[in-house]
Parts: structure tokens; sequence; C-alpha cells
């Protein structure tokens, strides 16, 4: 990819962000990001011109500072309430059956997918685990990663919209507010975040931890914070320049995706998405009288959206991000294990 492309990208990533900023959108810089860069690749590629891929260490390095602020907000009064917890982390064992399999039926019979593909399209985990899974399996990368790419970004815009139009909470439309901490930083802080984010985003590749490039700096990020050994303050134009950032990339991974298969994969997507919100929705309000916490927290846990922006969206709606952050680490960690169990047998 060449700079003045690349510029490009960024660019209409950047006015999207702007765009909905201005307009009300919620998580405006993250939305406006996917369409203003997954609009420009669209229009660019349609004469069959086709951009490179999108270096991934753009995504991976934001989302590790997402990470260090995700566990910056964890008080050491938290950590005895977790085990309270255990029923909606039991509960996302059948979650993850269902969603899978409702989604493998639309993906095999209404999308007419290959076996293989639907198995792997349709599992309701995170990007890079189930391109590997699939990979290894034989599957067709481009209808699983383009299937997977559709479907986390259709739930990341349709639940802070869903959000507004529901209980009026704006998800992060305005400044940033309940987002960042605050004016009081000072270089300090930016020092620390990008030293925990740097040595978090080396740990979790080291230790092969799932979504390792988020889970290390947040896990080094809590057991700095809930120790007591840093405070950290986070500007307001951090959050939403890692919002922009994920957002931009995640839109830029439209590249190489034909017409057709983007219309099939957009209409699978919709069906997919919409079944497992509704069982997102079916499961939170029953667990919701047997867990600490309400309705709307577990609705956000168990939507089937990327881990960091549905952790993003936790932080815009000042619902603990942890809580939402371990639940969908149990779902991707229950999805890998659940693939590898069934795969052998229904393949």
């Amino acid at each position: 990819m060449t700079k003045w492309q690349i510029s490009f990208v960024f660019f209409f990533g950047f006015f999207g962000g702007l765009l909905a900023y201005n307009i009300g959108v919620p998580m405006p810089f993250l939305l406006g990001g996917i369409l203003g860069a997954a609009s420009f690749i669209l229009w660019y590629e349609k004469d069959g011109r086709q951009l490179p891929k999108l270096s991934r260490w753009v995504r991976l390095v934001f989302m590790s500072i997402i990470g260090t602020m995700l566990g910056s907000k964890v008080s050491p009064e938290f950590l005895p309430l977790l085990p309270q917890f255990w029923p909606s982390a039991l509960a996302l064992v059948p979650f993850v059956l269902l969603a899978h399999a409702g989604g493998y039926a639309i993906m095999r019979f209404g999308g007419g997918y290959e076996k293989k593909d639907a198995y792997y399209a349709a599992l309701p985990g995170g990007i890079v685990d189930t391109a590997a899974l699939a990979e290894e399996a034989g599957a067709d990368l481009r209808v699983v990663t383009a299937q997977h790419f559709i479907r986390i970004i259709l739930v990341v815009i349709s639940v802070p919209v869903l959000f507004v139009i529901v209980t009026g909470e704006a998800v992060g439309s305005l400044a940033g507010e309940s987002i960042s901490t605050g004016e009081a930083y000072n270089f300090s802080d930016l020092a620390i975040i990008v030293t925990i984010a740097f040595i978090g985003l080396l740990f979790g590749r080291a230790t092969r931890l799932p979504v390792s490039h988020m889970l290390g700096p947040l896990f080094l990020s809590i057991s700095l914070t809930v120790t007591g050994t840093i405070e950290l303050d986070f500007p307001w134009w951090l959050s939403h320049l890692a919002q922009y950032m994920v957002g931009t990339a995640l839109g830029a991974q439209f590249s190489g995706i034909s017409r057709k298969m983007l219309v099939r994969g957009l209409r699978m997507g919709l069906l997919a998405g919409i079944y497992m919100l509704a069982l997102a929705v079916g499961f939170s309000l029953f667990l919701s009288n047997y867990v600490p916490t309400e309705f709307n927290v577990l609705f956000v846990s168990f939507a089937v959206g990327g881990l960091a922006e549905m952790s993003l969206i936790a932080l815009s709606l000042n619902y603990n991000p942890v809580i939402v952050a371990m639940h969908h680490l149990v779902r991707i960690v229950l999805t890998v294990m659940c693939a590898h169990l069934f795969a052998r047998r229904l393949l």
C-alpha cells in the first residue's frame, strides 16, 4: 500500500469520525472510522483495483492502549465481587453452543456456504482465533474472515444505537467525558500508559493469551492499579484516538472483498447478528436475577462483538469494563474449546 493510499484510508476514517461526532452518533470515532474507511475502500476497488491489507499492528497497538485503559478502571473493592458472577460465566456454555448452532444453520442453509465454511464462519468467537482454526481445517479464509468482520462490525454499530433508542443513554457521543478521566493528566501519565501497553503486549504474546494484544496490557494494568502502584488519568483525546484507529483499521479490512461476497456476507451477518443479539437479550434477562449487576451490563457482556469494542462501549456507558471483558474472554476461550471438540465429529 503506497503512502497516498494509506493517507486516504485514514483521512476518510477521520472524516467519518468527525461527521459522526457532529451529528451525535454513538461511539462516533469508532463507528465513523469504520464507515469512512470502508466507504473509501469499496469506492476505490469498484473498478477492479485492490488495496493491500492494512498492517494488523495498527489495530494491535491501539487495542493494547484500550486494554491499559480498561485495567486502570478497576478498583480493589471490585475484586471480591468477581466470584459472584459464576452463574453468568457458566451460562456462557449453553450460550456459545446455541449461538454457534443457530449461526451455522443461517450460514449453511440460508447462505448456501460449504459445511466447513459455515461451521467456522458461525463461531461466536474472535477473528484471529477462528481464522487460525479455519485455516487448519482447510476452510475458505476469505469467507470466514469476511463473515466475522461483518458480524462484529454490525454488532458494534447496532448495540450503541439500540441503547440510544431503548434507554436514551448516549454511548460516548459527546466529548468522551465518560471514557476519559478529565484534564488532570500530564506527560508522566502518557509515558506510563505507553509503557504498560508495550510491556503488556509483549507479555500477552509471550504467554499466548487469547486476544493477547489486549489482555496482556489489561491484566498488567489491573495488577498495578489494584495494588495502588499507579493511578492514571487518561486524556479525553487518547480515548477518541484509540476509537478512531481501531475503527479505521476495522473498516480497512473490507479491502479485497468482492461485491458478491460482501452482499451475501452482509445479509448473513445481519441475520446471524439479530439471532445472537436476541439470544443475548434472553440470557441477560434471565441472569439479571442471579448476579449482582443489571440487565444492561449483562447485555453488553453477552453481545457477540469484539472484546475491545464491547469493552469500549461499556466504558462509554460507565459500566464496569472488567465484567464485560471477562465475559467476552470466557466466551472466546469456550468457543475455541467447543470448535475443537465438535469439529471432527460434525465435519
